[in-house]
């Protein structure tokens, strides 16, 4: 996978963070790729074959599946803390 990283901008005009899940939900729909990070550890989540896929940066190995962003957002943890509960604290990296 590659990351291509916006240096435009348009790509500084969006916050780094999310206030609300549906920001997160907007973003995934429109842009199908977005990277971030969470307790020092960065993260690309992608639609691939119609599903939603999450790994940690560099490790292909650590990629997971998903329905959809609710799937995700419900089902996808860190130290038992599942996504929609710690997505204000993400630092959304690229869109």
């Amino acid at each position: 996978m590659v990351v291509i990283k916006l240096k435009t901008s348009a790509q500084h005009a969006f916050p780094d963070t999310y206030s609300t899940i549906e920001e997160f939900y907007n973003d995934i729909n429109t842009f199908e790729e977005l990277s971030f990070e969470y307790c020092g550890q960065k993260y690309i989540v992608t639609y691939y074959d119609a599903n939603l896929s999450v790994a940690e940066f560099n490790k292909p190995d650590s990629t997971q599946q998903f329905k959809s962003p609710e799937d995700f957002a419900k089902n996808f943890c860190i130290a038992d803390t599942c996504f929609q509960d710690f997505i204000t604290k993400i630092s959304v990296l690229v869109r």
